[in-house]
């Protein structure tokens, strides 16, 4: 054989082995991801922790974006679709990552609705509003949750199951269906870069970078998404069959699993319900004295009557209303719907008509309305009463 024919030659064996090596890197790729969807999917979920509530836990105050920064979404006030992003914070966890945008949000421009790793998935706020996290093009458009950077596949494999199953979770809250707007710019699933791409506004390009470390790809985790969604749609569908079977429209049992469960206090302990004033031992208000906020559990000295008005003590010359604690159960004169914080209800949740509920302290005016408490985060309107 010549030298020209043997370097021909040489050339088209280089080329072949650099095919087949191209072929066996693509493949290696889709066999990494689809492993990890499937190592996902042997994972139980986590569930949801409320960050409002985890700081009461640790005595952090809760510095509420929406208050502050109301987005209303665009569409009717009910959002479009979610945005998928990841801190670009290697190691740091969701715990880390909440308390920093709890205290640092409104110094530094950012928020979503929730952080998720492998071992939880810590929502900031409700997402009936919109936040800061994708440029004013998407954030009164979406929801969004931010994926933190883990350290081993395994782990990478469990927060992606964790931020699948919150997603679809929220897509069937807001009655949305799952559609891939990664490629056409069009649907209800968006990665940071996707929303870069096709709204603008932004300029990022996650969390495709930190997907591709994994082998991992938006298209495979949308179909993730599409997996839980659709499996959670089963489950809907036979439960609702089931209750239009069992269910009385007068049951007082059913009413009240629609409220949030009340903590059970330690002996000696009484929860808070309704943002409680602080009373001196003549039944005067302490000035300067903060309430005790819903949620929080208070040591009882004793109880007490002053003024023919009932209080617990819970420190020296300091006393809350009993009212605020116990409650007084009143009876419902039409279906009612739960309303949060800030007087939105998701329009599916009701109590029924003749049901006995548990309301706590006086009437609260949110948005120019009149409610009472049935949980710290929950309220029925008064004239439903």
């Amino acid at each position: 054989m010549n030298f020209k024919k043997m370097v021909t030659s040489l050339t088209l064996l280089a080329a072949s082995l650099l095919g087949m090596l191209n072929v066996t890197q693509a493949e290696a790729a889709d066999t990494t991801s689809v492993a990890i969807n499937s190592i996902a999917k042997q994972n139980s979920y986590v569930g949801v922790t409320y960050l409002y509530k985890m700081l009461a836990t640790e005595n952090i105050t809760y510095n509420k974006f929406y208050t502050k920064n109301k987005i209303v979404y665009r569409n009717n006030g009910k959002p479009e679709g979610i945005v998928i992003h990841e801190t670009g914070d290697p190691g740091a966890t969701a715990y880390d990552e909440a308390i920093y945008f709890n205290r640092e949000w409104n110094t530094m421009y950012a928020y979503v609705h929730a952080f998720v790793d492998h071992s939880q998935v810590i929502q900031m706020m409700t997402p009936n509003y919109g936040v800061w996290g994708a440029g004013p093009m998407a954030n009164d458009r979406f929801v969004q949750i931010e994926l933190c950077e883990e350290t081993t596949r395994d782990y990478f494999a469990k927060s992606v199951n964790n931020d699948a199953i919150w997603c679809a979770k929220i897509l069937h809250r807001y009655n949305l269906k799952p559609i891939n707007a990664c490629s056409t710019g069009e649907g209800t699933i968006w990665s940071h870069a996707a929303v870069s791409k096709f709204l603008g506004g932004t300029n990022h390009g996650d969390p495709d970078g930190y997907f591709a470390k994994w082998g991992y790809s938006m298209d495979q985790f949308f179909e993730l998404i599409k997996y839980y969604y659709d499996l959670q749609a089963a489950k809907t569908n036979t439960a609702s069959t089931s209750n239009k079977v069992t269910v009385k429209a007068t049951s007082t049992a059913s009413a009240a699993s629609n409220i949030v469960k009340i903590p059970t206090a330690k002996t000696g302990q009484k929860v808070i319900i309704h943002n409680a004033a602080i009373y001196n031992s003549k039944g005067q208000k302490v000035k300067g004295k903060a309430s005790k906020k819903a949620g929080t559990v208070v040591t009882v000295i004793k109880s007490t009557t002053i003024n023919k008005k009932k209080y617990y003590q819970i420190a020296t010359n300091e006393y809350i209303a009993v009212g605020n604690v116990d409650g007084t159960t009143r009876t419902l004169k039409h279906n009612s719907y739960i309303y949060d914080t800030v007087g939105v209800s998701d329009g599916k949740t009701k109590l029924m008509k003749n049901s006995q509920i548990k309301t706590y302290g006086s009437k609260v005016t949110i948005a120019g309305i009149k409610y009472y408490t049935i949980s710290p985060t929950q309220f029925v309107k008064a004239q439903n009463f």
